[in-house]
């Protein structure tokens, strides 16, 4: 009674897990530490899932900042110089 109230109380899908195994296994006698290690593998398995997912939305998410900001800067860098060049050389060249 008192680990499902916790699950009410927090409502969080983790605690829910938790308290589903401790119930379980109270109820059907099943070894705690392997019910334990079990569900530890989901949550783990879960957690590399939405990491990867995150992962998989950081090119699309990084695509204009990296538009915006790092080419016009290596457009300077790569372009400064003959620009300068071509400056100096109209100059001479009046």
């Amino acid at each position: 009674m008192a680990l499902n109230n916790l699950m009410r109380r927090t409502g969080l899908p983790a605690i829910r897990g938790v308290v589903n195994t401790l119930v379980q296994t109270e109820k059907y006698g099943t070894p705690l530490a392997q019910s334990l290690r079990v569900l530890a593998a989901e949550f783990r398995n879960e957690r590399m899932l939405r990491a990867e997912a995150k992962a998989a939305k950081l090119p699309a998410t990084l695509t204009v900042p990296m538009i915006m900001f790092i080419l016009p800067a290596l457009f300077v860098v790569l372009l400064g110089p003959a620009v300068i060049t071509a400056f100096d050389a109209l100059s001479n060249f009046k």
